[in-house]
């Protein structure tokens, strides 16, 4: 019986329509970096709570939240490595129209051979499982290189170093769509932390970047309580966060740090009664916002 080539791809294409859809409607992937950036504003202390400040911070949370989070959802969800892997073995599709006086076995005749592959294994593999991802991608690209634009240099200069993260992650984890919680949050909670103070500050302090990494490690290691060394990094990086406003001298956010911590210590306790990993992050998260924005106002 003749192998059906397109089984796979189908296969491919479900899985990765049902990712995306997963991370597009789930409030928490929208609502964190918004969240940072709104953090890393009001670390800047330039952020005045004017309506122009607002419209500010409402384009800016376009470029993150919009541009990268699409930009994210769309790389790190598809399964790039399934159809790529399919081209290795590749061998359908007939030559495309070749110029006259080619001869067979010419290098024209096999570069017609090879793009006659290539558009067959576009046409049948590719498209098929990434077309809507790759979509997404070109239009998300283009709408923040263009809102980027508008907030000045530091914020494009940000953006290309956020694309080269998500290719970092995208390569790390071997691009089959299961990006880890900790590059999401590198990307959903440090570099908005770092977009928003930059845009309002024009500058970086080592205190603010510090905290946004602090915090964005607390969000990533949230997926991974159930595991004593995830616990140990989400509640240590707090910990860090609190000492780092000690000796800033800000003790009184630093001890609101601390009790802060106590709900999401009582609620490591009921993961032993075997809930989901998401409901703890559901119920922890919010705690960990809050704390966000008390370390960056203290600064």
């Amino acid at each position: 019986m003749e192998k059906d080539v397109h089984s796979t791809t189908s296969h491919a294409t479900s899985d990765n329509l049902a990712r995306l859809q997963a991370r597009l409607t789930s409030l928490i992937n929208w609502l964190g970096p918004a969240w940072a950036v709104l953090c890393g504003a009001v670390v800047s202390g330039s952020f005045g709570w004017r309506s122009d400040d607002w419209l500010r911070l409402g384009s800016l949370i376009l470029v993150v939240d919009v541009g990268w989070g699409v930009l994210w959802t769309a790389l790190g969800s598809t399964d790039w490595a399934t159809p790529l892997s399919r081209w290795r073995d590749w061998r359908s599709g007939g030559p495309v129209a070749k110029p006259p006086y080619t001869l067979p076995g010419s290098p024209g005749d096999r570069a017609s051979r090879w793009l006659g592959q290539l558009y067959g294994w576009w046409r049948d593999v590719f498209w098929p499982a990434c077309g809507i991802s790759l979509s997404m991608i070109l239009v998300a690209l283009l709408g923040t290189v263009v809102l980027a634009v508008l907030q000045g240099t530091n914020l494009l200069l940000l953006t290309a170093g956020a694309l080269a993260l998500m290719q970092l992650g995208l390569a790390w984890e071997g691009g089959r769509g299961t990006a880890a919680p900790k590059w999401d949050a590198l990307l959903a909670v440090a570099l908005p932390w770092l977009a928003g103070d930059i845009v309002f500050s024009g500058s970086l302090t080592l205190g603010s970047a510090g905290l946004g990494v602090a915090f964005a490690l607390a969000w990533g290691s949230a997926w991974g309580a159930r595991a004593r060394w995830e616990r140990v990094l989400g509640i240590g990086a707090q910990l860090l966060a609190a000492v780092f406003l000690v000796a800033l001298r800000s003790a009184l956010a630093a001890g609101c740090l601390l009790l802060l911590l106590v709900p999401q210590l009582m609620l490591l306790s009921w993961l032993k009664r075997d809930p989901p990993a998401a409901w703890y992050v559901r119920y922890a998260r919010p705690w960990m916002m809050v704390a966000m924005l008390v370390a960056a106002r203290s600064l």
